[in-house]
């Protein structure tokens, strides 16, 4: 098929570069390897207000609820969280009714949305951009948190964490090397409130702002994350595409993403986490079969070869 005769995309996404942002970059990097979609992302405020008006387009994919279309073009709208504010909640839920259709990346923000007609697709990871984690047994150990620090609810998930870490290092015979990895206007308060915790000999707390995850996840042992508000954590996933074996509480979507005792832990309150990770921590064999389970469920369930025939599905219900 010629360019011309590809059926062209618009992916719109926030300029900033969050996990929104990376998913057009995937998701229009995927349809471009395919010979019927020409994908272009575009997140600057003058290309969302310029590129609705250019005929070539016949579909526009969004996660953002005031874009518009020209000439009665499809527009799938896609919800990756909770909107925060009167405003953004009133767009949200008067795009459900104009939009062509609305997706969510889980079951859960759908029913949290009350979006009953939302279709759900989950979010998808390149697993093969990552290589698996080499998991040994060594005389000190590597715990790590990737998060972001623009919500308090993210935050106070992390001092939660901190203060489980700092408790169980006081259990454990090792060295610890907790790092984490994450910016936002809240960094310098987190580490202020974490610092003023009495912190065991053996636990050195390593802070390493905005950072690609990536670079930290091989010489990892273990991928903690906590948090009072999410829905469909990438760092998670990213995490489980190296093998690497992962717990969290129980917030927003996770339990859509992980089996919790066969491929990674979903800890039920604090003293269940402590339990857990310092269990995680003394077994070897257990992190590796926990790992190894994680890698394989990304492939299976959260490639982009699995997820992408879903989004083409969807485009072509509305470019026949």
């Amino acid at each position: 098929m010629s360019e011309s005769q590809k059926k062209s995309v618009l992916i719109i996404t926030p300029h900033k570069k969050g996990g929104p942002w990376y998913w057009g970059v995937d998701l229009t990097s995927e349809l471009n390897k395919t010979q019927i979609f020409q994908a272009r992302h575009v997140y600057s405020i003058k290309e969302k207000l310029l590129n609705p008006f250019n005929q070539h387009i016949k579909l526009i994919h969004t996660t953002n609820p005031l874009a518009f279309s020209v000439s009665l073009r499809p527009i799938i709208l896609t919800v990756h969280g909770k909107p925060h504010g009167w405003f953004w909640k009133l767009f949200y839920h008067l795009a459900y009714l104009w939009v062509s259709t609305i997706t969510t990346p889980s079951e859960f923000l759908k029913k949290s949305l009350n979006f009953k007609k939302a279709v759900v697709i989950p979010n998808a990871v390149n697993w093969q951009k990552f290589s698996e984690a080499n998991l040994s047994d060594r005389d000190f150990f590597n715990i790590l948190t990737v998060t972001k620090f623009w919500f308090p609810e993210k935050t106070r998930g992390l001092f939660e964490l901190a203060q489980i870490i700092f408790s169980l290092a006081k259990d454990f015979n090792k060295r610890i090397n907790w790092r984490i990895v994450g910016s936002g206007p809240l960094l310098e308060n987190i580490k202020q409130s974490v610092g003023a915790l009495e912190k065991p000999k053996n636990l050195n707390v390593q802070w390493f702002g905005f950072d690609l995850p990536e670079k930290y996840f091989s010489d990892s042992d273990i991928f903690a994350y906590f948090s009072h508000e999410d829905n469909m954590p990438i760092a998670v996933m990213e995490a489980m595409a190296s093998g690497l074996p992962v717990i969290t509480n129980e917030v927003g979507a996770v339990n859509e993403i992980i089996d919790s005792q066969i491929d990674g832990i979903i800890a039920l309150n604090h003293q269940d986490y402590h339990n857990s990770l310092l269990k995680l921590m003394n077994h070897f064999v257990l992190r590796q079969t926990l790992g190894r389970a994680a890698r394989q469920k990304i492939k299976n369930k959260f490639s982009w070869e699995v997820i992408l025939p879903r989004w083409i599905e969807l485009y072509n219900k509305f470019l026949k």
